[in-house]
């Protein structure tokens, strides 16, 4: 199976866009007074001037792009005797610093591969800029989605084609090929210009291709054309006709027909479905389709999930191996993947081709968030709602439960795994305790917290066993990955003074939740972990 990946700067790092833009006079980013605050790319479609990056002066001129760093200074002057137009994008990335199941970090990444101008042949990206624009244009929701996928695809080409791999290894020489698929789906692609581009006989190309991926250079390009058809026929209410020339066919009738050739229906039966063919890529995803009232086909799991399917092994995290042959996943004739942004650059390097795939964003939004992000793209809104309505009726009737009981008691969660403590805030463990059941958070948790949106972004503080006495509650909870690490916290509330003369344990008020129940951050495990609290509070 091949084992292909995408370029290693866009491996872990979410990208973020800020700006997506069409000018025909100097943006105000580039009169050279402050520093830039993004990365930008910029593509100078028509006209020429002059572009200077920190005092140091390079020509702009037609059909060129120039990768801008963050923190630089950019002077931008058009010549006057053309008519200039300029596209630019301005975006962050954020790079996957600390990964465990029971939450994330990210660092902004400040660092950028590409600076200056770059070897590259504009016009081959002009599409990709003037989709981003487009949907930059149309706001947030589906669009904003679709605009993240194709600023994503835009720096993999710009990456691959201003770096490329090494052209000795037949297997590198397969990636600039399906690279160039990637950004090209939409031209007309012919088995020895890609056989050019590998330097490799033509029949020899197809020997290799055939062997890593399984299908001719023909058929995959086929299948990557209407798993992006499909896509936009999910994320947009473009019509067949435009979505057929998005994908590279003139012809809306030869397009409809080959669609269904591939996928055994038509575009327009394809959008009214019901029962699409679903692989989930990541189990919190899992658990809002089945708490939707869906099975996907294959699925990763958690271990509480009572769903009957296929259960993939998957990576986890964005670092995790991929271990599951395409042959597999392209047995199960998927009509949509789905799966955590986190883990789409891995998903796309193996298997873009069998399905479309569809991230929806993890950090940056919470878990109500998912669900109607899940429940529009599935046509379950319904469905969302109902869970979201019962969710809260069972959270109001614990909440004045519990006010009767403890009043408008603190709550601390700590969490001690790898030789680490942490402090849990709203999202993930914390969801339960301080956004169902609205308990109080300790006093620098509140302080923690309020520089991030509730529910997203923010999950935990690092703290030292002495830090316990900052963090007064009257109760705290307690998870424990391993038996080492109860037994280590154990010995914290015997031994350690700060531990001992916290107000929760010196009126018996600690508990303790088992680890792998509570790191589920998902619809069907958020509902378990409400009745668990009742039954430990109230039995």
């Amino acid at each position: 199976m091949s084992t292909l990946d995408h370029h290693q700067w866009l491996q872990d790092v979410i990208l973020d866009i800020e700006h997506a833009e069409k000018s025909i006079a100097t943006p105000g980013w580039a009169d050279g007074k402050m520093p830039l605050a993004r990365h930008f790319i910029i593509y100078m479609v028509k006209g020429e001037g002059t572009l200077r990056i920190n005092g140091q002066e390079t020509i702009l001129r037609r059909d060129s792009i120039y990768a801008l760093a963050l923190g630089s200074f950019i002077q931008l002057e058009f010549e006057a005797a053309t008519a200039p137009e300029l596209y630019w994008i301005a975006f962050d990335g954020y790079r996957l610093k600390e990964q465990s199941d029971a939450g994330r970090a990210y660092s902004r990444e400040l660092h950028f591969p590409l600076v200056g101008k770059l070897s590259v042949n504009g016009s081959l990206f002009k599409r990709y800029f003037y989709m981003l624009i487009s949907e930059q244009t149309q706001g947030k929701g589906r669009s904003r989605l679709l605009g993240q996928h194709y600023l994503y695809d835009l720096l993999e080409g710009l990456l691959r084609q201003a770096e490329p791999a090494d052209p000795d290894e037949a297997e590198d020489r397969l990636r600039l090929t399906l690279d160039y698929m990637q950004n090209h789906y939409q031209e007309e692609i012919r088995v020895n210009k890609l056989a050019e581009l590998a330097q490799l006989h033509p029949s020899y190309y197809s020997q290799v291709f055939k062997r890593s991926m399984d299908k001719t250079p023909v058929s995959y390009l086929t299948h990557l054309r209407m798993n992006k058809a499909k896509e936009l026929l999910l994320m947009t209410d473009k019509p067949v006709s435009d979505i057929a020339a998005d994908v590279g066919y003139d012809d809306e009738f030869y397009f409809s027909r080959r669609f269904k050739e591939t996928s055994g229906y038509s575009p327009s039966i394809f959008t009214k479905k019901q029962d699409l063919n679903l692989i989930s890529l990541s189990s919190p995803y899992t658990d809002h389709l089945f708490t939707l009232g869906l099975r996907p086909c294959a699925a990763q799991m958690h271990r509480f999930l009572p769903l009957v399917t296929k259960e993939l092994t998957l990576p986890k995290h964005a670092t995790d191996p991929w271990e599951v042959s395409r042959q597999a996943l392209s047995d199960m004739k998927p009509d949509l993947i789905v799966c955590k942004d986190n883990v789409l650059a891995k998903a796309k390097a193996h298997i873009n081709d069998i399905a479309p795939i569809i991230p929806i964003p993890w950090a940056s939004k919470d878990v109500y968030e998912h669900m109607l992000d899940i429940a529009e793209l599935v046509d379950r809104k319904l469905e969302a709602r109902n869970w979201m309505d019962n969710h809260e009726r069972q959270s109001e009737r614990l909440r004045k439960k519990l006010r009767k009981a403890i009043g408008e008691s603190t709550v601390a969660i700590c969490v001690a795994r790898k030789n680490d403590l942490r402090m849990y805030g709203t999202r993930n463990i914390g969801h339960v305790f301080y956004r169902s059941l609205q308990l109080q958070l300790p006093e620098k948790m509140v302080a923690a917290q309020a520089a991030h949106p509730i529910g997203t972004g923010f999950n935990w503080l690092s703290i030292q066993p002495d830090e316990m006495k900052d963090y007064e509650a009257d109760y705290v909870f307690l998870v424990c990955e391993t038996e080492a690490d109860r037994e280590r916290v154990n010995r914290y509330i015997e031994t350690n003074p700060y531990w001992m003369g916290h107000p929760a344990v010196r009126s018996k008020r600690v508990f303790y939740l088992e680890w792998e129940k509570w790191i589920v951050y998902a619809p069907y495990g958020i509902d378990r972990q409400l009745e668990e609290i009742e039954l430990l509070l109230f039995r």
